[in-house]
């Protein structure tokens, strides 16, 4: 039987994210204190007084607040990964963890005092030196760093090597996904069958500054100028061009980038592309909640059903649970899916550390083992992110060739 595998973690440190990053983590009525709260936070012993009082008045989000705060404020990303990989202690030595690596870089026009993404790899390199057996690392691709050719080959480089297994990409930080700037990316990906991972849902990181820094215009280039997509697609991008009140702000313009109809142009051009749009949607939107920008009638698409469409029309494309699984209300809608057409290419993932707001890692997945049984767990945590891993460079007996 194939090991169990969480398909979708992350173990980036508080070093590896902008100044601005974790204003977006907080809760919104705290937005305005975000600075204030993370150098207050910062020392272990006024964390320690904030849970003697949050315990006492029984305030457990707060408590959950300060877990995920102190996560990511660790030392070291290894030391997040043994966070990590120490709720699955009753589940045997055996788990494999993939963990997505992201470059935020690019996330505003203001400067920041983070460590750069190839600061933040080569760290990652060196977790996946000590668990090489356990630990999987995605590379974090932004077209705004390289470019075509030169993207491509810097990330071929590392796969080839054994070094990463996979690609992430993360488009509300301020590009599409269909930019010419990822095409031959693209191509190498799909004859190496190298999977690649990317957000979905409406809410999320984003782009902090004006949206004119990442469109410009109504009709954004693209990989693939002759798809029938991109016509809907400029329409949208007008409607969100011309509405003053949703460029104000990231996490509602954000969806233009997120939205999952930016893949087909690239699912046309690539039909074979190993794809995961990460957490079915979200839990909100299959719960048939509406986002702002639904209210307004920019957008008045369902994303669950948008990625059930697509998954439907294209055969290889595959879809996570991380995140959305915290939420007991969606389990009749997963399990109806995983016994569906598409259930062979639903994954397992948590978003680890992002879900410590919600409840601890070993509590989410020993909900999840219990709400899905145990064959249909095994199914999408061992069988499908097996599949969804393999390519021509994963062979986990193999060690890898570090540089560093």
């Amino acid at each position: 039987m194939a090991r169990i595998t969480n398909i979708h973690g992350h173990v980036f440190n508080g070093g590896c994210a902008p100044d601005y990053f974790f204003k977006m983590l907080l809760p919104g009525v705290l937005d305005p204190f975000a600075d204030e709260i993370k150098y207050f936070l910062s020392y272990p012993w006024m964390r320690s007084v904030v849970k003697r009082m949050a315990k006492l008045n029984g305030n457990g989000k707060l408590l959950r607040y300060l877990q995920f705060i102190e996560v990511g404020t660790q030392n070291t990303q290894e030391e997040v990964f043994e966070c990590m990989r120490g709720a699955y202690a009753t589940m045997g030595p055996d788990v494999r963890f993939v963990g997505l690596t992201l470059n935020m870089d690019h996330m505003d026009v203001l400067t920041s005092r983070h460590a750069r993404i190839d600061d933040q790899l080569r760290e990652i390199e060196l977790v996946r030196a000590h668990y090489p057996d356990h630990f999987f690392p995605f590379v974090g691709v932004d077209p705004r760093y390289k470019q075509g050719k030169a993207l491509r080959d810097w990330v071929k480089e590392k796969i080839e090597r054994r070094a990463f297994f996979g690609i992430k990409i993360y488009p509300s930080l301020g590009f599409f996904p269909f930019d010419p700037a990822l095409d031959e990316l693209y191509a190498w990906a799909e004859e190496q069958q190298v999977p690649i991972m990317t957000h979905c849902t409406r809410y999320g990181s984003y782009f902090t500054g004006a949206m004119e820094n990442v469109v410009p215009y109504a009709r954004p280039a693209t990989l693939n100028p002759s798809s029938p997509t991109m016509a809907p697609i400029y329409d949208r991008v007008e409607r969100y061009l011309n509405n003053p009140w949703v460029r104000k702000d990231g996490k509602n313009w954000g969806n233009l980038l997120l939205h999952p109809q930016n893949y087909e142009p690239v699912l046309e051009k690539y039909q074979h592309l190993k794809l995961c749009l990460a957490h079915f949607g979200g839990d909100d939107q299959m719960l048939g909640k509406l986002h702002a920008v639904q209210k307004a009638g920019l957008d008045t698409v369902n994303w669950y059903e948008e990625v059930k469409r697509l998954m439907d029309a294209w055969p290889e494309l595959y879809t996570d649970i991380s995140y959305t699984l915290y939420c007991p209300k969606v389990y009749p809608q997963l399990i109806e899916q995983i016994d569906g057409p598409v259930g062979g290419r639903i994954l397992f993932g948590t978003d680890f550390y992002m879900t410590l707001r919600e409840a601890t890692e070993a509590k989410l997945v020993g909900n999840c083992r219990e709400k899905l049984g145990p064959e249909r767990f095994a199914r999408i945590a061992a069988v499908n992110t097996n599949n969804y891993l393999s390519s021509q460079h994963f062979d986990p007996s193999k060690r890898f060739l570090n540089t560093l």
